[in-house]
């Protein structure tokens, strides 16, 4: 039972950190070195009670993709703004944002 429930807690953690964005770049997807046009790399659910209004929030965040050989598309970082990136997750998908 417990080897079960660490099995499940390790694949949640996982999908958690994919679908907020992974930032570690690649040969062909190196990270910035100036990050002065990207926000800093966010993690929403870090913050569920924080609309971010830090500075840069309403900067686009780096992201990189390219399709591999085999075909498989591989994806780096969120091009979204650290606060469409919260409203995506805690803006409530009224559509409206109001």
């Amino acid at each position: 039972m417990k080897t079960i429930i660490l099995a499940l807690l390790l694949v949640i953690l996982t999908a958690q950190a994919w679908a907020d964005g992974d930032y570690r770049g690649d040969e062909r997807c190196p990270r910035p070195t100036d990050w002065s046009n990207y926000s800093e790399p966010y993690y929403p659910r870090e913050h569920p009670h924080e609309y971010p209004t830090f500075y840069k929030a309403d900067r686009p965040g780096w992201s990189c993709s390219y399709q591999r050989e085999d075909g498989v598309v591989v994806q780096y970082g969120d091009s979204r703004t650290p606060q469409e990136q919260w409203l995506a997750i805690f803006g409530g998908g009224s559509g409206d944002q109001n």
